[in-house]
């Protein structure tokens, strides 16, 4: 497995600056620092975490709890949250946002280390179990959340921090997404990204060329990688 890239929102520099070279000492990835709500969500959408570590107490109106909804409902990214305050009250409303682990400070390198081991491990086997098992995704198209059938789902086009899913039906689902968050959701067996801007579930392929591949009415430029690849998977 490649290393895990981990962001960390944290208003203390000094502890966020610790978790850094604990991170590294693990041999773990950081994605970045942020210390509040507003550059948490920046940090999430430009690099694109495996995991956050997330600080309950951000010292504004909007705390790690809020940030931890957002992050979850716009990336879809699994959290460890890192409090002075366990609380029940506290951890009450942690809990409802099902985080990996929840740490109290202080804490040393090796409860981190464990905090994140055993959360991402539990997380990946659960999440690849639902991707093998489950035939729909649940996107949000503006404020509605939306049951889709991946079978249905033709291509999906990278519009920006958007991602355009066209279906089967002819419909087209503007997704408040990016494309890496958007592979992690999808079941490998099934999609390829063949370039920058497309994904495409190899069912709906319908010719393979030496540069392009044909798909819903569109001629699309591939590589000679990507071509062996749709070749197993179709």
């Amino acid at each position: 497995m490649n290393k895990i890239k981990i962001g960390i929102v944290e208003d203390e520099m000094i502890i966020a600056e610790t978790i850094v070279l604990a991170l590294e000492k693990l041999g773990y990835d950081c994605a970045g620092v942020a210390g509040t709500y507003k550059e948490g969500i920046k940090m999430c959408a430009k690099t694109v975490p495996d995991l956050m570590l997330l600080d309950i107490n951000l010292g504004a109106k909007k705390d790690g709890i809020d940030l931890a909804l957002e992050i979850k409902e716009r990336f879809n990214t699994p959290i460890i949250f890192l409090t002075a305050n366990s609380d029940p009250a506290t951890v009450n409303r942690a809990k409802a946002i099902k985080p990996l682990a929840f740490l109290v400070k202080p804490f040393s390198q090796h409860d981190l280390y464990s905090a994140i081991e055993i959360g991402w491990n539990n997380y990946y086997d659960n999440f690849n179990n639902e991707l093998n098992t489950s035939p729909n995704i649940i996107v949000k198209v503006g404020t509605v959340y939306e049951k889709v059938v991946l079978d249905e789902i033709i291509l999906l086009k990278n519009e920006q921090n958007y991602m355009m899913l066209t279906l089967v039906s002819g419909r087209n689902l503007l997704v408040r997404s990016i494309t890496e968050q958007m592979l992690k959701r999808l079941p490998a067996a099934k999609f390829v990204k063949i370039n920058r801007t497309y994904i495409v579930n190899c069912k709906y392929v319908t010719t393979i060329e030496t540069k392009t591949i044909s798909i819903a009415n569109l001629r699309l430029n591939i590589t000679k990688a990507v071509k062996e690849e749709l070749l197993l998977k179709m």
